[in-house]
């Protein structure tokens, strides 16, 4: 299962991780991970582009990590925009990917 763990502070997003195979098909056709790997490597690279200054990015074969260090509300925006994308993935497939909201 991918899981995606979010991080809020005062219902701000602080901190996104996302780790796991969907395990949705066989290794190669699993449309499921393709996906969310396309979603997660997408914000990556478009918050390395527009916010490198204010985020620390790491990413590692099948897991990513986003960490706010400066936050605005454009960059809340992009967070919010990529985890409403995975939320549409949990809607259609919801054995194979799942997203948990945490409080600091």
């Amino acid at each position: 299962m991918v899981k995606v763990e979010t991080l809020y502070e005062q219902n701000q997003i602080v901190s996104i991780r996302m780790n796991g195979h969907a395990n949705a098909a066989k290794h190669g056709e699993d449309l499921v991970c393709a996906g969310a790997s396309s979603i997660g490597i997408g914000a990556l690279n478009a918050l390395d582009d527009i916010f490198s200054d204010a985020v620390d990015l790491e990413f590692r074969e099948n897991k990513f990590r986003i960490k706010v260090l400066k936050n605005s509300d454009l960059l809340q925006t992009c967070l919010l925009f990529m985890i409403k994308q995975l939320e549409t993935m949990v809607e259609a497939y919801p054995e194979n990917i799942t997203i948990i909201r945490k409080e600091v």
